[in-house]
């Protein structure tokens, strides 16, 4: 061949330039893939020569220049995949069930691929929304690779996510070597989960009873009422609430609400000017657990008695099982000597307001 070029058009779009030769059976040209090009079974889409080319054999005559049959070609004779697309990250989900999680729980974190990559050296590092980064080893080469966030104390959120997604050192590729972008997905674990992160625990916010203001006696019942900061469960126990009286008033119900009540009977000995509890420590678990959502225990830890938030200080509830006496009989006439039809007064005095 002379005067110019034997001329290979690719399926990827690409010309292949096999240079003039002479005597030869075979010709050799190279294709240098460019970006941007690919093939899922590289095939030769046409064959032409260039301008100014001719290709003869040894008697002189043209040689016909078209592509041979199917079987052939290129793709017929090799099995060459074209690739030069990066790999991406699609998405960043989680497996684990929605729900609510406390300290020391393992959340399972999925960042999933375009196509399969392979890290060698380094680590994938996620971040979430809760502050903690979950870092995944040396993988590949698979299309997800996975991490585990431990819940550590003091991180919360309504609803788990990433936010940021790095590779720190080493190298993440496909089998053809095109290094992945990496950046965080369109979609995200909030998108596919409702994972709750709660490693705060429920604290009382107030105690008051639903029994009207009034004085109370044997064996009547009074209701109080324990607030909690969020909505808790009861277990076991049953919990009880110390009051002032030194007895004490017994769970009757409220588990997965956020207020618990407790019932006391007055007893018959049983006296006090505004009820309260004992302390800031009356209310106690009975053996069992009072937790929220998560499983984070509830702090018991009253308001002082007497101070906003208390019994006392939200009622006015008397407890009076003491019977009223006489403490004077007296008059309320002057003293002198009265005659037939006089009228003198004569005054009962008690010792509290009777009716």
């Amino acid at each position: 061949m002379s005067g110019g070029n034997l001329e290979v058009t690719l399926d990827t779009g690409a010309t292949v330039l096999i240079s003039p030769f002479t005597n030869q059976a075979t010709a050799t040209g190279i294709y240098t893939v460019g970006a941007g090009q690919s093939s899922a079974d590289l095939e030769s889409s046409g064959i032409a020569l260039g301008t100014g080319a001719t290709l003869v054999d040894a008697a002189g005559n043209n040689a016909t220049v078209a592509l041979p049959v199917v079987g052939q070609r290129i793709a017929a004779l090799k099995a060459i995949v074209i690739d030069t697309t990066a790999p991406s990250i699609t998405s960043i989900t989680s497996v684990t069930a929605n729900g609510s999680y406390n300290a020391g729980a393992a959340i399972n974190v999925t960042v999933n691929f375009s196509e399969n990559v392979t890290l060698a050296g380094g680590t994938l590092d996620v971040t979430l929304n809760t502050g903690a980064v979950i870092s995944i080893a040396a993988f590949g080469p698979a299309n997800t690779a996975t991490g585990t966030y431990n819940v550590a104390a003091s991180e919360n959120t309504s609803d788990l996510d990433a936010t940021n997604i790095v590779l720190n050192g080493g190298t993440l590729r496909d089998t053809d070597l095109n290094n992945a972008n990496i950046s965080l997905p369109a979609t995200t674990i909030a998108d596919g989960s409702n994972i709750i992160i709660d490693t705060t625990a429920p604290t009382v916010t107030n105690v008051t009873s639903s029994t009207a203001n009034g004085s109370y006696n044997n064996p009547d019942v009074i209701n109080v009422q324990v607030t909690f900061s969020e909505a808790v469960t009861v277990a076991g126990g049953p919990p009880v609430l110390t009051l002032a009286t030194g007895n004490n008033a017994t769970y009757a119900s409220g588990t997965g609400t956020s207020t618990l009540t407790f019932n006391y009977t007055v007893q018959a000995a049983d006296n006090s000017t505004d009820l309260d509890y004992q302390n800031t420590t009356a209310l106690a678990t009975g053996g069992g657990t009072i937790t929220d959502t998560a499983g984070n225990n509830a702090t018991l830890t009253l308001p002082a008695t007497g101070a906003a938030g208390s019994l006392s200080f939200n009622k006015d509830i008397v407890l009076d099982n003491t019977a009223a006496s006489i403490t004077q009989v007296t008059s309320t006439a002057a003293n002198e000597t009265y005659g037939q039809g006089a009228s003198i007064g004569i005054q009962v005095t008690f010792d509290e307001a009777v009716t």
